[in-house]
């Protein structure tokens, strides 16, 4: 029997550091060193070849149009080094989707010379003519997000403790050692190779520092945050779910309908008679999902769901029986109201520190321009219609060994595999999505969702209609 239990929906944005690239891939850059082993072919074929790669070969042959433009914040010249790792971080994070929710090429990258069909997508959306467009747009809002959350940092004079600093070195000493040394190639050589020409140790070093202070701002922002009583006081609802299946007939629908009529009925309007019959209606298997779950107002929960424990006259005690075309039919009882959990309010304190940032950049309140125009991208052939179609009818596959339920979940989520590069937590909050457009979320089609959340459907084909 599959639990379908409501999960609280995971921050809206994970704080990762790119750490090593393409250790899925086949590496990249300059000229062989003649230090390297002639024995290393044999016993690490991609530590062998990474002196042998170029940019294209890491990142295919449209970024680097999109790579070396000089950005200015608050009148300094941002580092090629950082403006480019963020672009580089923006194009792997589409490329994780490319085939998906976005065209491919057939170099396996996302088509950044694709025209974006903007029918019934979001409003951000509709601005742009190619994905190209609005990859520059969504990596410039994480650049210039991260600038000016470190320009908040210094001017609350946080600076980054010392065992932070030696992790950092860390990083640079495991590159080196792990695959600068193993290639015979220098550490520059190899940075250069994943983050583009002129990078060094020294500046790719000062941009994960920048990085990591970022990261450490908004734990400093999640700390000195002071929620309203109403921000983290959430009606309590107590559920089961009687599942309507996808493709179920008018028949099949009715049964189920009648099934969780007669549970209401006998309940009486009596929570505690419910909470008796449907906790042993769901040990019988009857049901899909038995629980109590704290309801957000903020989209994470599936809409008729939401808007019912969110009802102005919803008082403690009351019973009812709702329907949901994402799920089935709830009988649902209000319990009253709790407080959240630290998770969920760390959460709201991201997201409101995002709200800042995001307006702070919508209102021009910092200088954040580029000094140079982005050139097209080049046309390359697409990625294989017949592999675009692989790509959808197997991606349910990862989630569900991950033991995530592809179906059912009010609070279902898509897990997805890092393509490129290696992604290592570096904290436990948001920074990378804090420019407050969310990569999913813009590119979704209005109608295919309920709220912006998976229905049913979607849930159970991974949202491989998009």
């Amino acid at each position: 029997m599959k639990n379908f239990k409501l999960r609280t929906m995971a921050a809206a944005v994970s704080c990762v550091l790119l750490l090593s690239a393409c250790t899925a891939n086949d590496g990249v850059a300059t000229t062989p060193s003649e230090t390297a082993d002639p024995n290393l072919a044999a016993s690490d074929p991609y530590a062998a070849s990474v002196a042998e790669q170029t940019l294209d070969s890491v990142y295919g042959s449209q970024l680097s149009n999109y790579l070396y433009h000089q950005y200015y914040f608050e009148g300094q010249p941002v580092p090629l080094t950082e403006s480019n790792f963020y672009f580089i971080d923006t194009f792997t994070e589409l490329t994780q989707y490319a085939g998906y929710y976005y065209p491919a090429t057939a170099e396996g990258f996302v088509d950044l010379a694709e025209p974006i069909d903007t029918t019934g997508m979001s409003e951000e959306m509709v601005q742009y003519n190619t994905y190209g467009d609005f990859f520059v747009a969504y990596s410039e809002q994480m650049l210039e997000s991260a600038l000016i959350i470190n320009k908040l940092a210094a001017d609350e004079g946080l600076v980054l403790p010392d065992e932070t600093l030696a992790q950092i070195d860390d990083i640079l000493t495991n590159l080196q050692t792990t695959y600068a040394d193993p290639a015979g190639i220098s550490l520059d050589q190899y940075l250069s190779i994943y983050y583009g020409d002129g990078t060094t140790a020294e500046s790719f070093r000062q941009t994960i520092v920048n990085y990591y202070m970022a990261d450490l701002y908004t734990q400093h922002f999640i700390d000195e945050y002071e929620f309203d009583e109403d921000e983290i006081t959430v009606p309590n609802i107590r559920y089961t779910l009687f599942q309507v299946p996808q493709g179920a007939t008018e028949e099949q629908q009715a049964e189920i309908e009648a099934a969780a009529t007669a549970l209401f009925d006998e309940a009486a309007g009596d929570v505690d008679t419910f909470t008796v019959n449907a906790a042993l209606a769901y040990t019988n298997g009857e049901t899909a999902d038995y629980g109590e779950i704290a309801v957000p107002n903020d989209g994470s929960i599936d809409q008729v769901f939401t808007d019912w424990a969110w009802d102005e006259s919803r008082q403690e005690g009351d019973l009812d029986l709702i329907y949901s075309s994402n799920f089935g039919y709830f009988v649902v009882a209000y319990i009253g109201t709790t407080e959240i959990d630290q998770s969920s309010k760390d959460q709201i304190a991201v997201q409101r520190m995002s709200e800042i940032i995001s307006e702070a950049i919508a209102n021009d309140e910092y200088e954040f321009y580029c000094a140079d125009e982005y050139a097209p991208a080049p046309t390359v052939p697409p990625m294989d219609p017949s592999l675009n179609a692989e790509i959808i009818s197997d991606d349910s596959t990862p989630a569900t060994e991950a033991g995530v339920s592809n179906v059912g979940n009010l609070t279902g989520s898509k897990g997805f595999d890092v393509l490129l590069i290696a992604l290592a937590v570096v904290g436990g909050v948001a920074v990378i999505g804090l420019a407050g457009v969310g990569v999913m979320q813009l590119t979704k089609k209005s109608g295919n969702n309920n709220s912006d959340k998976p229905s049913k459907k979607e849930e159970e084909d991974n949202d491989g209609d998009n």
